[in-house]
């Protein structure tokens, strides 16, 4: 089946890109043929064919630019309902920046694309028509940018009910850098216990890694050097740039001509060892042994 949550993960960020470029970019031309239609039926054009495509598509690929900066805010200042005050006027001024930002490039962008036609672009010629036309921008990027909170946050919450998470279990050992003996995992609305010497591979996944434990599969926010280091078992080792194993799950190892390896799991998953990490895997393998 094509979208598994597996094939999702290892393509979210194609799958992301493509969705924000079809939704701003259509909504950019309808907008704009909006315009034209309009003054058409009016006969009031007062402005060249291709002008309210220069305006609204400016406007889109500014937002575009600034959209991954609002998912990385509200990564790092998330909402705090029982700090609601702190984190309204935090993400109030956040919003003021990004319709600064937004107005700035904005304009950058209309003026270098008028510098490829005779007409000229300026954004405000007095003082009143500035404090007018600022006024009139940041309403609406203020605005747009509470959508955008607001879908990101509604996203994050159906991916992580779609791939499911891991979280420890304690949420004070959470905040150390120690994995917890037992591992919570939430996925599509119920919630595992499984324990963390029973992770059998480890896989990364984009932003994620998969935990693979007795043929199932439990994404985790994490890189796989970041989850490997905060292994308390010890028994996690990176045989390659995609994958860990746990050494009391491999079954044998096998050399390749290549001057690789292949190591068979219990479980019967082949896995890639590179040359990279063959020497560190046999080391702590009979270290394991030992």
């Amino acid at each position: 089946m094509l979208f598994t949550p597996l094939h999702f993960q290892n393509n979210k960020m194609r799958y992301e890109t493509i969705a924000l470029l079809l939704y701003f970019f259509i909504n950019a031309s309808i907008n704009a043929t909006s315009v034209v239609m309009e003054a058409n039926r009016t006969d009031m054009t007062d402005f060249a064919v291709w002008e309210p495509f220069v305006w609204e598509f400016s406007s889109a690929i500014s937002t575009l630019i600034l959209f991954p900066l609002i998912a990385m805010f509200m990564s790092k200042q998330p909402w705090q309902w029982q700090q609601s005050r702190s984190s309204l006027l935090t993400y109030l001024a956040a919003a003021l920046v990004f319709s600064f930002c937004h107005i700035g490039l904005m304009v950058c962008i209309r003026e270098v694309s008028y510098l490829f036609s005779s007409l000229n672009y300026d954004f405000a010629t007095s003082a009143s028509e500035l404090r007018y036309e600022l006024t009139y921008e940041l309403r609406k990027d203020v605005w747009s940018f509470c959508f955008f909170v607001i879908v990101i946050a509604a996203y994050r919450q159906i991916l992580g009910q779609y791939l499911g998470d891991v979280r420890c279990i304690d949420n004070h050992q959470n905040e150390t850098k120690s994995l917890t003996k037992h591992l919570l995992v939430k996925k599509l609305g119920k919630e595992f216990l499984i324990k963390t010497k029973q992770i059998e591979w480890v896989q990364s996944a984009g932003n994620y890694v998969n935990l693979h434990i007795e043929g199932q599969v439990y994404p985790t926010r994490s890189t796989l050097a970041d989850f490997i280091e905060r292994d308390a078992t010890d028994f996690l080792c990176r045989i390659h740039r995609s994958f860990a194993v746990n050494l009391n799950y491999v079954n044998y190892i096998e050399s390749m001509p290549s001057g690789d390896a292949e190591v068979t799991m219990h479980s019967g998953d082949k896995l890639r060892v590179s040359r990279r990490y063959k020497e560190e895997f046999h080391r702590m393998k009979t270290h394991s042994v030992t």
